[in-house]
């Protein structure tokens, strides 16, 4: 009888414990922090409240979103890819010059040729591709970083307090701030300015105080940064666009139970859709906006009078061709159905 109590309350135990541990699963809670720089009133602010929201509600409440807006947690891109690395927060929004910078990926050079896509699905084909999802694993590997698919904020656009900018001629001797990337200053270059590199937080006042006759920078920020108070012409010429990939800490990514690994993928799936569709919207009301609010001349150009400008770079193109790695432009080429030879013709 003893004997006959103790088997009984031995297999109970046994019983209880995968119960209790599903019960203990699901009742754990992640915190899941993101933080950008974007200012206020942006499609990317609007985006990540939306992920907040899906998230924490698809989750059951398992998953906890915090957002860390503006410049609360970092300064720039560079510091946002050290803090999401580090495990600080557990996402950021970057540029692929920021990711290439904590891993090496040659390949992510390649939305920076000028003229390489024709129109943003152009860009979201690549970057939702294969061949992109295999030059994110270095991240993985190299600096413990998930990427998912990003969405453009718009094409870097020059804007000026000196125009109209006609043809490349017209922007001979101007002085244009860039990022520091040698792709974006040798666009400048092509195009006959001058590329001078300055603080994203200081650019306002360069602007202003006429440190710089110009600055290459995403169309839609010209709006929400303000930086319409101090230009007078805006040159949307469509050579490269600026876009943001969202980058996960892989650490942390990876201790999600199965359950909520498939509804955090779902979640990003959806965020990625809607930030790419405020993108849009808010580019074609900025574009509005800045001409009959700010008085700015805004100016698009037909596919002929691109012309000039994409002639201007090709000597970039044949110096930089193999900058991605050895065949990788020519497989981007084949992927996108181009033919170097008439894509800047």
């Amino acid at each position: 009888m003893r004997f006959w109590h103790a088997t009984v309350a031995v297999l109970g135990m046994i019983l209880l414990l995968p119960f209790g541990g599903s019960e203990a699963a699901a009742a754990q809670k992640f915190t899941f922090k993101i933080a950008h720089i974007e200012a206020a009133g942006g499609a990317g602010e609007a985006a990540f409240k939306h992920l907040k929201n899906i998230l924490e509600e698809k989750s059951g409440g398992r998953i906890k979103v915090t957002l860390y807006a503006g410049k609360s947690m970092a300064q720039s891109d560079t510091e946002l890819g050290e803090i999401v690395r580090q495990g600080t927060v557990q996402m950021v929004p970057v540029p692929t010059h920021t990711l290439s910078a904590m891993s090496n990926i040659p390949q992510y050079s390649v939305f920076e040729f000028p003229y390489l896509f024709t129109d943003w699905e152009e860009i979201y084909k690549v970057l939702d591709s294969a061949l992109a999802k295999d030059w994110a694993k270095a991240l993985e590997r190299d600096a413990g970083v998930v990427v998912y698919e990003g969405f453009v904020k718009g094409w870097l656009s020059i804007g000026t307090r000196k125009g109209p900018i006609n043809t490349p001629d017209n922007l001979k001797g101007l002085k244009i701030r860039t990022m520091a990337t040698d792709m974006q200053m040798g666009l400048i270059s092509a195009l006959g300015a001058s590329p001078t590199v300055v603080a994203y937080g200081e650019l306002y006042t360069a602007q202003q105080q006429g440190t710089v006759d110009g600055m290459l920078t995403a169309t839609t920020l010209y709006k929400t940064d303000k930086f319409a108070e101090v230009i007078d012409h805006l040159s949307i010429i469509r050579a490269t666009a600026h876009f943001h990939l969202p980058a996960i800490n892989k650490k942390w990514l990876d201790s999600l139970p199965p359950d909520l690994r498939a509804v955090f993928d779902q979640c990003m799936k959806e965020y990625v859709a809607y930030g790419r569709e405020e993108e849009r919207k808010l580019n074609e009301k900025v574009i509005i906006s800045m001409g009959k609010e700010d008085n700015v001349k805004v100016r698009q150009y037909t596919e002929e009078e691109l012309v000039p400008f994409k002639i201007a770079t090709r000597k970039m193109w044949e110096a930089n061709y193999d900058k991605p790695g050895k065949g990788v432009m020519d497989e981007v080429l084949k992927f996108l159905g181009k033919d170097y030879k008439t894509l800047l013709q």
